[in-house]
């Protein structure tokens, strides 16, 4: 999730997530929808033996906030 309840990530973060799924297999994972039913997903990067998981990678980095169960409860 973007930072400060934002609705759009910030350029910073775009970049981050340019760099870590350019020219990698991805694996997503639905998690939840959101209300207007936008799948939320996680999403790991696989490159040889390593797998990243993206969505906690921007947030340690700074860049985005790890919300769990956001939309459960509306």
């Amino acid at each position: 999730m973007p930072l400060s309840d934002g609705d759009h990530f910030s350029p910073e973060a775009d970049a981050a997530m340019s760099e870590m799924t350019g020219n990698t297999a991805l694996l997503a994972q639905v998690t939840n929808y959101s209300p207007t039913g936008i799948p939320l997903i996680q999403l790991w990067s696989v490159v040889g033996d390593e797998v990243v998981l993206i969505n906690r990678s921007l947030v340690e980095r700074g860049l985005a906030q790890w919300v769990d169960s956001y939309y459960t409860s509306l």
